[in-house]
């Protein structure tokens, strides 16, 4: 079992490293703080990871379990098959003209801000908090959120990650009574929503409605459009291809399949 796991483990992590990424490509996932968001997911991701070893594995997955996850959220390689989705995704002419945007003082501010929030919010207290907030249904955040299409694209790479996880299940253990992801849709739009309204508020406080209304202009160019577009192609490509492998090894440990 250990070997099987192993040796499945070392695919997934080598085949982020087929592709090179694009010098301005990379310097633009270097300049939207990507790297430091990465590591925030990572961190979130193990900790994920020990919920599900509670609730799906009776917390018997142990150390080949826990090693699975550390390897398959490992920043290294998640950031490198980020850099390589996005030089696939994305035109270097568009993410040298992105650059020029963050890379000025008011872009690089922006992104401290939003990493800045985003570490805020791994506290659920404070997460809570940010949500609950008034300016979370200021306009400046709604119009920003429309602009860029968040909460559908968030929610849709959401959904996929789920099937994923049920389909990589469903391919150790064979054929199981998938649930419902129709009825889970609304349920997982209102959380997104809820959940970036807070961001936002939050990233988005220091910042004058002149700051705000430049940021959410870039975003509005066909630039803009092209970074966010790759981005989230990029992201969930890879969170997909992350959900299914962590299907997998829960199907492979889960305790009815244990020799």
């Amino acid at each position: 079992m250990r070997r099987a796991l192993s040796t499945f483990v070392a695919c997934v992590v080598m085949s982020a490293q087929a592709a090179w990424a694009n010098p301005q490509v990379d310097q633009l996932v270097d300049a939207m703080g990507m790297p430091a968001l990465v590591d925030i997911f990572a961190i979130e991701g193990q900790e994920a990871g020990v919920t599900l070893d509670q609730g799906l594995l009776n917390g018997q997955g142990g150390t080949v379990f826990a090693e699975m996850v550390r390897q398959l959220y490992d920043p290294a390689r998640l950031q490198q098959e980020l850099r390589a989705g996005m030089a696939d995704a994305l035109d270097p002419d568009a993410a040298a003209q992105a650059l020029l945007f963050f890379e000025s003082e008011l872009g690089a501010r922006i992104v401290d801000l939003e990493i800045q929030a985003r570490r805020t919010l791994m506290d659920s207290a404070l997460e809570s908090a940010a949500k609950s907030a008034p300016s979370a249904q200021g306009d400046a955040v709604s119009k920003l959120l429309t602009v860029r299409d968040l909460v559908e694209r968030n929610s849709d790479t959401s959904m996929q990650a789920r099937i994923a996880f049920v389909d990589g299940m469903a391919a150790v253990t064979g054929p199981q009574d998938t649930p419902d992801f129709d009825a889970q849709r609304d349920a997982v739009r209102t959380e997104t929503e809820s959940w970036l309204r807070g961001y936002y508020a939050l990233a988005q406080s220091p910042l004058s409605a002149d700051d705000i209304a430049i940021y959410t202009a870039f975003w509005e160019t066909d630039v803009g459009q092209a970074v966010d577009a790759a981005v989230f192609e990029a992201f969930g490509a890879s969170y997909t291809t992350l959900s299914f492998a962590l299907g997998q090894a829960v199907g492979r440990l889960l305790p009815q399949n244990e020799l």
